[in-house]
């Protein structure tokens, strides 16, 4: 019997797969955790046939996690279910080392059908989620400034730091955030950190 562990920090996740999945033909065991230090610990105690992984996570970079299991474990093969926007994260997943990216806005069914995918060693990814490319579709999608900001942003420094640094305006700086923020759907600065080493060899 497959054991998947899922790393989701949503408790409804876990149930509505959990029905999901008593609907396929095979029988798994799902176990469920709600962050990366959880996980982590699971993973150094028992064997998992597969990590089903949020990289939302609100306490930690799914991303870095991904990437911490990938070096640790090589051999695990692992599932990105997230609601990060599919079209920059499931390429970022990928590039990361993952097996699968599922978005959230799917149905449970495409999930079930990706877990079985992966399961048997194939990858399972959005179509163009795996193309060979320089930069990421987030690196496409800033301009210069916007990726000389995103990069300050991913020190730590604040918008009026940046704006004296940049001699511009704070104003200027809040909108050039925003418009990251929209454009790579990163929720807040871990992720942005995130995005900004995948976009940085």
């Amino acid at each position: 019997m497959p054991s998947l562990l899922l790393v989701d920090d949503h408790p409804v996740v876990h149930v509505a797969l959990e029905a999901a999945l008593m609907k396929s033909s095979r029988s798994y065991s799902l176990q469920a955790v709600e962050d990366d230090v959880q996980a982590l610990a699971q993973l150094a105690t028992a064997d998992f046939s597969l990590v089903i992984l949020d990289i939302g996570l609100p306490q930690s970079d799914g991303l870095q996690l991904l990437k911490k299991i990938r070096r640790h474990y090589p051999q695990q093969p692992i599932l990105i279910y997230t609601a990060q926007e599919e079209e920059i994260y499931a390429h970022m997943a990928w590039a990361a080392g993952a097996n699968g990216f599922v978005h959230k806005g799917s149905r449970l069914e495409q999930l079930v059908q990706a877990i079985e995918t992966v399961l048997a060693g194939e990858p399972s990814f959005p179509a163009g989620a795996m193309a060979e490319e320089t930069q990421s579709a987030a690196g496409t999608l800033l301009t210069p400034k916007e990726l000389q900001i995103l990069g300050l942003l991913s020190k730590g420094l604040s918008n009026l730091q940046i704006a004296e640094m940049l001699s511009i305006s704070n104003k200027t700086v809040s909108t050039h955030k925003k418009n990251i923020l929209r454009k790579t759907g990163a929720g807040n600065l871990l992720e942005l950190v995130a995005v900004f080493r995948e976009l940085t060899p």
